[in-house]
């Protein structure tokens, strides 16, 4: 399959999320005919028919990975990909931190 841009892997995602184009678009600020656009090019790069077809087709050969933000599991994503993962601005740091303070408090307990 054809490698993604970044602005077509963030039109897939949110195509993922369940976002409309003109949520897509305020997230991403771009018009929402941009969005169309984008979108059509992604389903011909993935050979798709429809959005949800492309979102599909993305999961299956691992262009989409199931992420989470605000929690530990998203904040050991960033990690993985080499980012900074307390520059995140959707949570992750304070999901750690909580994460974080519920390990303690197992250890204290089970002290």
């Amino acid at each position: 399959m054809t490698d993604l841009t970044a602005i077509e892997l963030d039109v897939l995602r949110g195509s993922a999320n369940g976002e409309t184009y003109a949520e897509t678009a305020r997230r991403i600020f771009i018009t929402e005919k941009s969005v169309s656009n984008v979108a059509r090019r992604v389903m011909r790069k993935l050979d798709a028919r429809t959005m949800p077809h492309a979102v599909h087709l993305a999961w299956q050969a691992g262009i989409l990975r199931r992420e989470r933000h605000g929690d530990h599991a998203g904040f050991t994503a960033h990690v993985r990909r080499g980012e900074d993962p307390w520059a995140c601005t959707q949570g992750c740091p304070e999901g750690e931190r909580s994460y974080r303070a519920g390990r303690r408090q197992q250890r204290k307990e089970a002290a």
